[in-house]
């Protein structure tokens, strides 16, 4: 596997990603799913790893400026400025990255198809080219998605069938804990978790989520 960097995101799928398989890290926006794929890069390029963030929403320079903040370790992470998978595809078989992150895959388009980016049709289209694309260069690749307020990713979840891995980051953007959970995985078990905590250096992992839990349940109670 290619190690993450992260105790919880490694453990979460099985002790690491693997070489040409896919993941989608889902999650409502604003939750920390770039702050946590940034750390997975991070964790990929210091362990020697080569990284392409492909920045879909965001400027290169803004996720650079992230990066930074999270003190997150910039030597190896490529960032990509580009929407249609033509240049994503093109510039990963130029660089050979051991990690591809595309934030996000709404934001994404192919050039086969006239739909706007974020249509069902173009989320289905743009990510089965870039799942084929992963397994012929092997790279791990991480689709990073937003949920809607209905509780869709992208429309019905027409992503979770293309993948091998499915991880959804879930919490209450009012309070500091996020569960970033397996619900499918092809290369160890579903339903694993891991518990972050939101700092003000970004995103902490909690070396014992069960005092997370008692506490949550005694503020319940």
């Amino acid at each position: 596997g290619i190690w993450t960097g992260s105790g919880g995101v490694g453990g979460v799928v099985g002790g690491g990603l693997v070489a040409g398989a896919t993941v989608l890290l889902g999650g409502d926006p604003g939750i920390g799913k770039s702050t946590r794929a940034l750390h997975m890069a991070s964790g990929v390029a210091a362990g020697g790893g080569r990284v392409l963030y492909v920045c879909g929403e965001e400027s290169a320079a803004q996720v650079a400026l992230r990066a930074e903040r999270l003190g997150a370790n910039k030597q190896g992470i490529i960032t990509l400025s580009a929407i249609d998978t033509t240049s994503i595809i093109a510039t990963a078989e130029k660089e050979s990255p051991t990690l591809v992150i595309v934030d996000s895959i709404q934001a994404i388009c192919s050039p086969h198809l006239e739909s706007a980016p974020g249509s069902v049709s173009q989320v289905r289209e743009s990510a089965s080219e870039l799942v084929a694309a992963a397994r012929g260069f092997g790279a791990a690749t991480v689709f990073v998605g937003h949920v809607t307020k209905e509780g869709y990713l992208a429309g019905p979840r027409v992503l979770e069938h293309l993948v091998d891995t499915v991880l959804y980051f879930e919490g209450d953007r009012n309070h500091a804990y996020r569960i970033l959970r397996a619900v499918k995985n092809r290369f160890g078990a579903a339903n694993e978790i891991g518990v972050f905590e939101m700092l003000a250096g970004g995103l902490s992992e909690v070396a014992d989520p069960s005092e997370v839990f008692l506490q949550i349940g005694r503020a319940h109670v």
